[in-house]
């Protein structure tokens, strides 16, 4: 400012910059003017000058209807899974359960954060950088009495400005139904009574890929702490021991864990609907993925575990996921897939021609598939042994590739079919479970299949034919109900359903 009065005090700098800017503001009005008589004379000239818009590539498409929403676990399902554990805990033993650790993906970026199953099935806290400690018995300490305490985040305000509010307190009492709950910074000045402790119970968090060195209350310093406090006082951790007490109460799953658990298998067998009705040849294995967890999104859900959409030769994988190929008129594409919802999984695999109609072939072998995952439902009942499916489903595939001719020897049917029947299904999904006689609240999945690779000792008219068909099924009083009817998994059902008009519009 000071250097342009100093100009302007000159008379010739100041007639100079009058007669420049009188002809800047001539120029500027012909210019106008011309412009403005050029578009008169030619209604379309923008129009010529400027391209069309393009369309997108993304396709519209008509969504099954989406499935009813249940309610939230409450406070009360926590504390009752809490209540369960202290029944079945030894006497003079406590139980100290660590939050997931953040796992890096690459430099500064981390993987989405996915809980701790046991940590969440006892807290519903769906946090990092927490604890819980619980007592058989109650536990003075610093003249306070304690039966548990949530050590969680509390106040990292850095934290909250690059990742949102963290749940504080009053919060997290209402969600966990833990009535102490205080900062995990506590946790290292707090010294428990160890002569009343026999056993300590963790569980597999106690090896931490990112420590944050400024922080004294992250998990890797409570992991420190708590492993420095157990050698000091001569205590063993017992994770493995402590594991199997955590499945025993895990695998039987309560009305509301079904309530979420029948959710996430809806949504999960609409996706199987939606595709089925606008899959078509020259389509990609990922454009099918977007679609199923499309749906998924859509419905308030997550992805339960990477999406297998395995079409043709990629069917011999059995957790392909690379989902990039081409779908070929002719092959059979394998869609093994999971929403999550509330932390709870399905995990449900149809397979399907990709020209709508199976050939001869893909019919037989489908059908002994069909077979066998009939036969192993049947025995998932009250009382058999959790591999007695498998058994089950393991011989009739077998009679059924001897009676099509694809072996001749009963040793030869893991050639075609090498891989267990049934998991467990909940908080993950392969869920934990102590793999004993099946009792009436278990879910598990059946999941038979037949893989005939190119170059396999039978007729080639066998080769390239891979079919697995996956179920979820509760375990009853009486007979096993198949959550997952909502996809169609019989020819006859898919063959109906792919034929009609595509749900794919432009």
């Amino acid at each position: 400012m000071l250097l342009s009065h100093a100009l302007f005090k000159n008379d010739a700098w100041r007639h100079a910059a009058h007669l420049q800017w009188s002809l800047l503001c001539t120029m500027r009005f012909f210019l106008f003017v011309f412009i403005m008589s050029y578009a008169f004379t030619s209604n379309d000239v923008f129009a010529q000058d400027v391209p069309p818009i393009k369309t997108t590539n993304v396709p519209h498409f008509k969504l099954a209807p989406a499935p009813e929403i249940p309610e939230e676990l409450s406070s009360s399902f926590f504390f009752e899974n809490r209540e369960r554990l202290r029944e079945i805990l030894p006497d003079s033993s406590m139980v100290v359960l660590f939050s997931a650790p953040i796992r890096k993906r690459t430099n500064d970026i981390d993987y989405p954060f996915h809980q701790d199953p046991d940590f969440f099935y006892f807290t519903g806290v769906n946090e990092d950088n927490a604890m819980l400690v619980m007592f058989k018995t109650p536990m003075r300490i610093n003249e306070k009495w304690y039966r548990e305490i949530l050590f969680i985040e509390n106040d990292n305000m850095i934290k909250q400005v690059w990742n949102g509010p963290v749940l504080g307190s009053d919060q997290a009492k209402d969600v966990s139904g833990v009535a102490s709950v205080l900062s995990n910074t506590e946790f290292k000045p707090m010294e428990f009574n160890w002569n009343e402790i026999d056993k300590v119970y963790s569980n597999k968090n106690l090896f931490i890929e990112v420590d944050d060195v400024k922080h004294p209350g992250d998990l890797a310093s409570m992991v420190n702490h708590f492993k420095l406090k157990t050698e000091r006082a001569g205590k063993s951790i017992l994770v493995n021991e402590g594991e199997d007490l955590y499945a025993q109460l895990r695998q039987h799953k309560s009305s509301k864990e079904l309530e979420m658990m029948q959710h996430a298998i809806d949504i999960t067998g609409d996706a199987h609907v939606n595709v089925m009705k606008m899959v078509e040849p020259g389509m990609t294995e990922y454009q099918l993925q977007a679609i199923l967890e499309y749906t998924f999104h859509y419905n308030g859900s997550r992805v339960a575990f990477p999406s297998i959409v395995a079409s043709g030769d990629n069917g011999a994988i059995m957790h392909y996921t690379e989902n990039d190929d081409i779908l070929i008129p002719g092959d059979l594409v394998i869609l093994d897939i999971g929403a999550q919802y509330e932390g709870y999984a399905a995990d449900i695999t149809r397979t399907i021609p990709v020209s709508g109609v199976f050939s001869e072939e893909q019919k037989q072998v489908y059908q002994v598939v069909l077979d066998a995952q009939t036969v192993a439902i049947r025995y998932a009942t009250k009382g058999y042994k959790f591999w007695t499916p498998h058994e089950e489903a393991y011989r009739t595939i077998g009679k059924g590739l001897i009676s099509l001719g694809i072996i001749t020897e009963w040793g030869d049917i893991g050639k075609y079919f090498m891989h267990g029947t049934s998991h467990y299904l909940g908080l993950d999904v392969h869920d934990a479970g102590v793999y004993s006689s099946l009792q009436p609240g278990e879910v598990i999945t059946v999941e038979p299949g037949i893989y005939i690779p190119k170059g396999s000792p039978c007729d080639e008219k066998w080769w390239g034919i891979f079919v697995r068909i996956e179920d979820d099924i509760l375990i009853t009083d009486g007979p096993a109900k198949v959550l997952s009817g909502r996809s169609p998994r019989k020819i006859s059902e898919i063959e109906a359903l792919m034929s009609n008009e595509s749900a794919l519009t432009e």
